[in-house]
């Protein structure tokens, strides 16, 4: 578990989410690394996810550094996953993450069903549309 959390207003509002919906909260995800696989071109970098939550039944957060052994368990076992990204106001960048980062996931991992989450305390009604038609969901929480 990671004792420093949350520490940022982001972090609380992912926090926020967290104690509503339950799971397995990892903190700070990389993708796009060949480390575990050789899938990428050479040069490319690694991104990090504000967060990946598999479904339970209870509250869990952990820092993917110190958890990856637990990580690597839970999604060779667990069919489905929401990948999440965090900002205070929903805008374009953060879709362009939570859609890349999808993208990249799903080329890691095949053959799960992963579900795309934004996390903010301000919404836009424009990008919350936008959100919707590629099935982004949008939790907008007080800061």
């Amino acid at each position: 578990m990671t004792e420093s959390f949350p520490k940022t207003s982001e972090d609380k509002l992912l926090n926020k989410y967290l104690e509503e919906k339950g799971g397995h909260l990892f903190l700070e995800v990389p993708i796009g690394s060949n480390r575990r696989n050789d899938i990428w071109p050479t040069g490319s970098k690694v991104r990090r996810f504000d967060g990946v939550v598999f479904p339970g039944n209870t509250c869990n957060i952990y820092n993917y550094k110190n958890y990856q052994d637990k990580f690597n368990s839970l999604i060779t076992f667990n069919y489905e996953l929401e990948v999440i990204e965090v900002k205070n106001k929903l805008n374009r960048l953060v879709i362009g993450q939570v859609i890349a980062g999808y993208d990249m996931l799903k080329r890691e991992y095949a053959g799960k069903s992963i579900n795309c989450r934004i996390i903010c305390s301000e919404g836009d009604p424009a990008l919350e549309w936008v959100c919707k038609q590629r099935n982004i969901k949008v939790s907008i929480y007080e800061s």
